[in-house]
């Protein structure tokens, strides 16, 4: 099955890539109104978001096949999960969701795999977003430990949150939550094995009085 949905995933990735280079080519145009420019935006955004899913399975077969790598590259990593803070910008104003960006500082410059960490950011916030009601709020934030050589994001929401229960079996495959028909698993699963082939933690704590706090350490 698996196998099934990798090659349909390999099929959808050609019209998606038309669809993203007729986007682009309309975007470059000098004669667009802004009444055309915002649905645009919103077409390229949700385009990207499209092909981010599709990224997605093709790396849980990986995953599956024990063949998941680093391709390391240095980045400001302050800036890029900016700009991830950007795109979920449409879905915080739909929501009514107050959405805040916390970097503790301006810029660092780390050596990462840009794919893995834009999942792993992603996962994290759309589970966020999927999970807080309307006027609730959502925040990325980004710490720095100078001793320790490490950087954390922190995802932070008014969310649900997760049961006692099913805390300990949060990161397995295909675990369902208790307030949604939903598998939360899949996505989170392999967050968690993004963030080990960086040889990375990832940890969940409570948001009390409700939500969730998603801490990954790189």
């Amino acid at each position: 099955k698996l196998r099934f949905f990798t090659d349909i995933s390999h099929e959808f990735r050609t019209p998606l890539t038309i669809i993203h280079g007729a986007i682009d080519r309309i975007m470059q145009s000098k004669n667009l109104s802004g009444d055309i420019k915002q649905p645009l935006s919103s077409l390229a955004r949700n385009e990207q978001r499209m092909m981010r899913l599709i990224n997605q399975l093709l790396e849980f077969r990986k995953m599956e096949n024990g063949k998941l790598r680093l391709a390391l590259q240095q980045t400001d990593v302050v800036s890029f999960l900016h700009n991830i803070f950007n795109d979920f910008k449409e879905i915080a104003d739909n929501k009514r969701i107050t959405f805040l960006f916390q970097p503790q500082v301006k810029a660092l410059d780390v050596c990462v795999d840009r794919g893995h960490l834009d999942k792993i950011a992603y996962n994290l916030l759309g589970n966020a977003f999927k999970y807080t009601p309307v006027g609730g709020s959502v925040s990325l934030k980004v710490a720095v430990d100078e001793t320790a050589r490490v950087f954390s994001l922190v995802v932070t929401d008014t969310g649900v949150g997760v049961s006692k229960e099913k805390q300990k079996s949060l990161f397995e495959r295909f675990m369902q939550s208790s307030f949604t028909s939903n598998s939360m698993g899949i996505g989170l699963n392999l967050t968690r094995e993004l963030v080990r082939v960086h040889k990375g933690t990832i940890s969940y704590a409570e948001n009390l009085p409700k939500g969730s706090i998603f801490t990954v350490t790189l």
